[in-house]
């Protein structure tokens, strides 16, 4: 087994399932002490126990990423647990839809506060601990996309401008930030096998969206946590040493066809 990142300390945002598990999952495989954040404790401790019992170094975190405290909070107690930071994965998001006409302001502020403000309050909080990697290879950005940013899909709206927003501040950071030497890059995933749908639709309206999904992906499936936890092993480590700005879609194809 590659420990690649065993001597780095990870924090990645919405890490108690879906894809933010799945990054966890992948970088603690890799070496790395990895601290897990999210609003609800229970789903945060339970997989921190089971990372934990196969030799993981896992620390569970909760906190919202739309207040800027507890960024801040969440950062301090991932550096207190493990001595530093060296990778953000700003992965926590929702994904709230309809007419733009009928969405509520709950759901419009959720959407923007989560998915646009969330990253923004987490780099900020995060800066100082990367900006102290400079001299030790640098640190690491990640911010799950979507692939919704690379087409339309309709009544989507505020939640593909909040995505759209974050590719942008993807690329902005990437050059303010280089000389510090911390990378920064987005993975834009497509439709991928997570609890969200459900939350978004119900378990039998997602089981039928996810099979439709397979059949119009150009390549036959949807994806899996583990599918984007390859890319962004990649871009937290070595291997991608030499990358950072880049919006890299990661869907199977499917925003090629027009079908997200």
């Amino acid at each position: 087994m590659s420990l690649e990142l065993a001597d780095k300390v990870a924090l990645v945002t919405g890490g108690g399932s879906g894809i933010g598990e799945g990054i966890a999952r992948r970088l603690a495989r890799a070496g790395a002490a990895v601290a897990i954040s999210g609003r609800r404790l229970e789903p945060l401790e339970a997989v921190a126990q089971d990372i934990g019992r196969v030799g993981g170094r896992v620390l569970a975190v909760q906190g919202d990423v739309r207040e800027s405290a507890d960024g801040k909070r969440m950062v301090a107690e991932t550096v207190e647990a493990f001595g530093g930071l060296h990778i953000l994965v700003n992965n926590a998001g929702v994904a709230r839809g309809g007419p733009i006409a009928s969405m509520s302001d709950d759901d419009i502020d959720a959407t923007i506060d989560i998915d646009l403000k969330g990253p923004i309050h987490m780099m900020r909080a995060a800066l100082p601990e990367l900006r102290r990697q400079r001299e030790n290879g640098g640190s690491s950005v990640i911010n799950i996309s979507s692939s919704v940013t690379r087409t339309v899909l309709e009544n989507f709206s505020v939640y593909s401008a909040a995505k759209a927003g974050l590719d942008q501040l993807t690329r902005c950071w990437a050059l303010e930030m280089a000389d510090e030497r911390i990378r920064v890059n987005a993975i834009c995933p497509g439709v991928v096998e997570t609890p969200i749908f459900e939350t978004v639709m119900g378990q039998g309206e997602a089981m039928k969206f996810l099979r439709s999904s397979a059949t119009t992906t150009p390549l036959g499936r949807v994806g899996t946590p583990a599918d984007i936890a390859e890319l962004a092993l990649f871009l937290a480590g070595e291997k991608g040493a030499w990358m950072t700005g880049s919006i890299l879609t990661l869907d199977g194809g499917i925003s090629l066809a027009g079908n997200v």
